[in-house]
């Protein structure tokens, strides 16, 4: 039973081979001197890459509960009453 020898990688060490690139992945985004808001929105945008729908939703529903909304205080021009001056049909 000593030599059998075996051809290609275990899964086992596949999904440790790919924990280390996502690790490797994270360092390098964190290399970059990004705030807390920032690692929370790049991690809400890769969220919107799944596959998995069921996923998608809940993880991203969770990251968005955290994010700091663009645009939410009372002086917003996309809220305000104001024309803007664009012809709608």
């Amino acid at each position: 039973m000593d030599n059998i020898k075996k051809y290609g990688k275990l899964e086992k060490e596949t999904a440790i081979e790919d924990r280390v690139k996502a690790r490797n992945i994270v360092q390098e985004i964190l290399n970059f001197g990004v705030s807390q808001q920032q690692i929370l929105y790049v991690a809400y945008l890769l969220t919107l890459e799944l596959e998995n729908r069921e996923a998608l939703s809940t993880i991203s529903k969770s990251i968005k509960q955290f994010l700091d909304s663009i645009g939410d205080d009372d002086n917003d021009e996309s809220t305000n009453d104001t024309p803007s001056g664009i012809l709608t049909t």
